[in-house]
């Protein structure tokens, strides 16, 4: 069973030595962090270390919903605030092409730059009809995710 930990939980886990690994692990367009907590029994030798479960970040409001980072940059700036000085990246199942795709937009900006777009063709292009149907990329990232599981599905995953 993974243990769940807010940014203050896990910085106060972090500080008192409870993980043996911490990693940035790689799924679909983004990523989330997650650590090994050591086992809290003592281990022959007065030595600790044995590795117990797995300890992932959460939202602060919503401790259902694992944090993510679409960018993994992102990620480790906020392991190295929060004082972790060794960290391993996995992206094995890291799709960085899904990452395009889903990316969101405030609506506003979106149409403003496909109207600066607009105008910025038509002063160059002055003889060209002007484009009337806006791009939608939604039908594309439904397309792709459809894919995508129909390919997990045919793995067994």
């Amino acid at each position: 069973m993974e243990t769940s930990f807010t940014l203050a939980e896990f910085r106060m886990a972090y500080a008192a030595g409870a993980f043996v690994r911490v990693t940035v692990r790689g799924h679909g367009s983004s990523f989330s962090i997650e650590g090994e907590m050591r086992d809290s029994r003592k281990i022959e030798g007065g030595r600790r270390g044995a590795v117990g479960q797995p300890a992932v970040l959460v939202m602060s409001r919503d401790r259902n919903k694992l944090r993510t980072f679409l960018n993994p940059a992102a990620a480790l700036l906020l392991l190295r605030q929060s004082g972790v000085k060794r960290a391993e990246v996995q992206m094995a199942n890291w799709e960085p092409e899904m990452t395009a795709l889903s990316m969101r937009m405030r609506p506003d900006v979106t149409a403003r730059r496909l109207r600066d777009r607009r105008i910025a063709e038509a002063a160059y292009y002055p003889d060209r009809a002007a484009e009337t149907e806006l791009v939608d990329r939604t039908d594309q990232l439904e397309k792709f995710r459809q894919a995508k599981y129909e390919q997990l599905c045919r793995l067994g995953g």
